[in-house]
């Protein structure tokens, strides 16, 4: 059973086609039917996420009562910073080095009549069918927002299509389903890899910074990015400064060990930035290539998490930040992904334990939730079970005890779609 099964026993029960349908003069029909099935959505541009990294705003604002005279030199200096952070943001976006993805779909176009004079439109029968599907996607864990896309987008693209034969609205439906679904992973995907190697051409050590609630399997991922390092003939030093739990702190030191990494570290409570340092500067005394900085994610104490992580970010200056999700997590995975993203801005996600993950909800939801792409999935507990995110491919192994995998087009997308 797939995680659409409840929403197609629904679609299947449909007894008279013509209760999701009126009576109208099609004179004006697409050339491309498929065309009656689109509908144009604006992503959020990566220059309406408020806050970055260096802002102090949200946790100034939390804990801190300034009087009006600290409050304005605040200000001043958030101006006076305004157009420096934007360019140094526009020169970081630039290095990372984009990797076109595939987008999925179902031909449709010979099995609409073009010449019939009935359209679906939005009947009480309609209106249930797409009430089932709202249940069966809040059930599969995707967030309210995704949701309202997903059911947005397919009011668009089936109110007012011509009406198919009764044998064909199934399949109607499914390309409609598909098209929405693929459209919440439309952002700017980029290549782990190949962004490492660009970087390496200019500077190393290439510092690359973990961030997320403890849990979600931030060390694990940390040692499985390391072990995909150190076999492409790179050197890794491996940070331990999730400094709050001594557990994690041997736990990367064992993961160190086993892919022949080397492991920084310090004692339970120490200062976790000056552990990242350390490291670095290590890296820098021996030639390493790449530093990989594991950090805490204890959400409970929200406002000094992220103080020590900008802390953190500051005086490692990584080149990249990743948010780490735990696929099981669902929509809590999509809330924190957003949390973190109100404090700080991160160039992509990886999803762990995606294999175990029926639902999809987490996958479908903290793209578009954050407008970044998921760049890598855990499939396994293997070092080597660490994959790159494709999009096409998630959808197809998510879809395919519902539909018939044979009946998916997969299609390039345009990286600005």
């Amino acid at each position: 059973m797939g995680f659409l099964s409840r929403f197609r026993r629904s679609a299947k029960t449909l007894d008279d086609i013509g209760s999701i349908a009126s009576e109208e003069d099609l004179t004006i029909v697409p050339e491309n039917v498929n065309e009656a099935y689109e509908v144009k959505t604006s992503p959020i541009s990566e220059h309406e996420v408020e806050s970055e990294w260096e802002s102090t705003e949200m946790i100034d604002s939390i804990h801190l009562d300034r009087d009006k005279k600290s409050q304005k030199l605040m200000e001043r200096k958030q101006q006076s910073q305004k157009i420096t952070k934007k360019a140094s943001i526009e020169k970081r976006r630039l290095k990372l080095v984009p990797r076109p993805s595939q987008g999925l779909s179902i031909d449709i176009d010979h099995l609409v009549d073009k010449k019939s004079r009935r359209k679906i439109s939005a009947t009480p029968t309609f209106a249930k069918l797409m009430s089932e599907l709202e249940i069966t996607l809040l059930e599969a864990d995707m967030g309210h927002a995704a949701v309202d896309e997903v059911l947005t987008a397919m009011r668009a693209r089936l109110i007012g299509a011509p009406l198919p034969k009764k044998g064909d609205l199934e399949r109607i439906i499914d390309s409609a389903l598909i098209g929405a679904l693929d459209s919440l992973l439309r952002v700017s995907y980029w290549d782990f890899d190949q962004t490492v190697q660009s970087l390496m051409k200019d500077e190393i050590p290439i510092i690359i910074m973990l961030v997320g609630v403890n849990g979600t399997g931030k060390t694990t991922t940390a040692a499985k990015i390391s072990h995909r390092l150190v076999q492409e003939g790179l050197s890794v030093v491996l940070a331990a400064a999730d400094t709050f739990r001594a557990g994690a702190i041997d736990q990367l030191n064992d993961h160190a060990e086993r892919i022949g990494a080397r492991c920084i570290r310090s004692q339970r409570g120490g200062d976790s930035a000056a552990v990242a340092r350390d490291a670095i500067d290590s890296a820098v005394a021996k030639g390493d290539d790449v530093v990989i900085i594991d950090t805490a994610g204890r959400m409970q104490n929200k406002t000094n998490l992220m103080q020590e992580l900008k802390k953190v970010h500051r005086v490692a200056s990584p080149h990249i930040v990743l948010f780490v999700g735990d696929a099981l997590a669902g929509n809590d995975a999509v809330e924190q992904a957003k949390t973190f993203q109100s404090f700080l801005n991160f160039d992509g996600a990886v999803l762990s334990k995606l294999d175990t993950d029926a639902r999809g909800g987490a996958a479908l939801s903290i793209a578009h939730a954050t407008n970044k792409p998921i760049v890598l999935a855990g499939v396994g507990q293997g070092y080597d079970d660490l994959i790159d995110f494709e999009p096409s491919n998630f959808l197809t192994q998510l879809l395919s005890d519902d539909m018939d995998p044979m009946s998916f087009t997969i299609v390039a997308r345009d990286q600005n779609e």
